[in-house]
């Protein structure tokens, strides 16, 4: 186990170190806003929903099959047999997402005080491995007025980590509206910050906002010009993201909170907020988020968090992704982060080998406090990814 306490002494310094080994080598955990950071796009151009995720557009499908190959199989490809169209006819479009995750924990041993005697002894955690079906889903979109009134489906139709199974999302969209705003009612996702694909990622777990935080809601959109600004609110939720959206970089923010409603625990009551962003030059992309979070705890009282991850993306050649990330999580800034504080940092690539197929490896390191033994807070890990999409 490489001991980060010494190698990076605090946040900030992490932070530093980790810009630098991304410089010198590169690569980390599976996030897909890299691709509209590296293209200057919103998430509206290459997906269906509007926030991003799910079912791609006709040009979503488009470049992930052919300007996301690798140059080394793309002869290959052009030679094969016709690939299959998603867009059945001019008012049906279906897509689907498999990703399956294979983990390797390694052996980690830790110092305790025996409690007799004044000696100390060794505990040790084994190694373990563990088959993660990340994600199963099938999407379909139904124009019923073209480019104006479509439904919009995104079935989970096996069983996840979470044991989440059936609608995702199912919605009527009302598109094309004035400064180019949306209106959307139905079961949704919730939008909030950077969506990185990674749902233990701390911006994803501890605010709250994952692929499986779904609600029965109320949405509005827009996206003049640079300016993109989403609200949604469910029965005790709300949650909005806004940003201004330029070639070679973006900033933005997001707010989301929620209340009791009914029978729902105090414990449920939550708001949080934070600026994020990303950026563009030549090979290298990059991109921020910080969020503040305050939730009440057991004895009713709020307790101020921080959650953040920074990312560096490099294209080595054309299909391969290097990437790495930084994540720390403050569980109370009141207290000294050395105490409550959890911090990892992540290493990988990710080739598309073909059309409609990812894969990934990555390596992480986990830094917690010595006692957890539960939570992966300290064992390192190898990390295998395979991604089926269409």
């Amino acid at each position: 186990m490489i001991d980060l306490s010494k190698a990076f002494p605090r946040p900030v310094s992490l932070k530093l170190l980790t810009v630098v080994g991304i410089l010198l080598s590169a690569a980390g955990v599976q996030a897909e806003p890299y691709l509209a950071m590296r293209t200057g796009f919103k998430c509206s151009q290459c997906h269906v929903n509007k926030i991003g995720g799910g079912e791609r557009t006709e040009y979503g499908e488009v470049y992930s099959q052919y300007q996301l190959l690798m140059t080394q199989t793309e002869g290959l490809m052009q030679a094969s047999q016709n690939s299959f169209d998603p867009k059945l006819n001019d008012m049906i479009t279906v897509g689907g997402n498999l990703r399956i995750q294979e983990f390797y924990n390694g052996k980690y041993s830790y110092t305790s005080a025996s409690g007799t005697g004044g000696g100390n002894i060794t505990n040790v955690v084994p190694s373990t491995n563990q088959t993660q079906l990340s994600e199963a889903n099938f999407y379909m979109n139904v124009e019923l007025i073209k480019n104006y009134l479509s439904f919009y489906m995104d079935q989970a139709i096996a069983t996840n980590e979470t044991g989440a199974v059936g609608a995702r999302e199912m919605f009527g969209m009302l598109r094309n509206l004035p400064l180019n705003s949306y209106v959307k009612v139905g079961q949704t996702l919730l939008p909030y910050g950077l969506r990185v694909m990674d749902d233990q990622a701390f911006i994803r777990a501890m605010t709250g906002y994952t692929y499986n935080t779904t609600g029965v809601a109320a949405e509005v959109g827009l996206e003049p010009g640079p300016l993109s600004l989403t609200a949604n609110v469910t029965s005790n939720k709300f949650s909005s993201v806004g940003s201004l959206v330029f070639r070679h970089f973006r900033i933005g923010g997001s707010y989301g909170g929620s209340w009791q409603n009914g029978t729902t625990p105090v414990s449920s009551v939550h708001y949080t907020y934070g600026p994020f962003g990303g950026f563009n030059f030549g090979r290298l992309t990059g991109m921020e988020e910080v969020d503040f979070i305050k939730g009440v705890n057991s004895g009713g009282y709020f307790v101020p968090q921080i959650a953040d991850l920074s990312e560096l993306d490099f294209l080595a050649l054309q299909g391969v992704n290097l990437k790495a990330t930084y994540e720390y999580y403050d569980r109370n800034t009141r207290i000294g982060l050395d105490h409550d504080g959890q911090d990892r940092l992540t290493f990988g690539i990710e080739p598309f080998v073909t059309r409609f197929l990812q894969l990934g490896l990555y390596y992480r390191i986990n830094r917690f406090v010595p006692q957890d033994t539960v939570d992966v807070g300290n064992q390192n890990q190898i990390i295998g990814r395979a991604q089926v999409f269409f």
